[in-house]
């Protein structure tokens, strides 16, 4: 497995990663009731999509940065920064 293949599935889970969290956020803050927990949740939740639009960066980078990348993996990559979020 190439280094640019690793680290792009490493991306690429951590960008999933942070989209399930949102969800389970938005649900969390649905359901609560106090209010420093909501306002803790509403915080991660925004430093989590500054991340998300941080990867969203690096994706687009990758397209056209001179270094050798599995296009696949990078599709993927740039799918998962791109899609809407559910939540909000």
């Amino acid at each position: 497995m190439q280094a640019s293949t690793s680290a792009l599935g490493s991306l690429c889970g951590e960008a999933q990663a942070l989209r399930v969290r949102l969800v389970q956020i938005e649900a969390d803050q649905q359901r609560c009731q106090a209010p420093a927990l909501i306002k803790r949740l509403r915080r991660e939740s925004e430093q989590l999509i500054v991340r998300l639009a941080e990867l969203g960066r690096i994706a687009h980078w990758l397209q056209s940065a001179p270094v050798a990348v599995d296009r696949l993996s990078l599709a993927l990559f740039r799918e998962l920064c791109g899609r809407p979020l559910l939540c909000r």
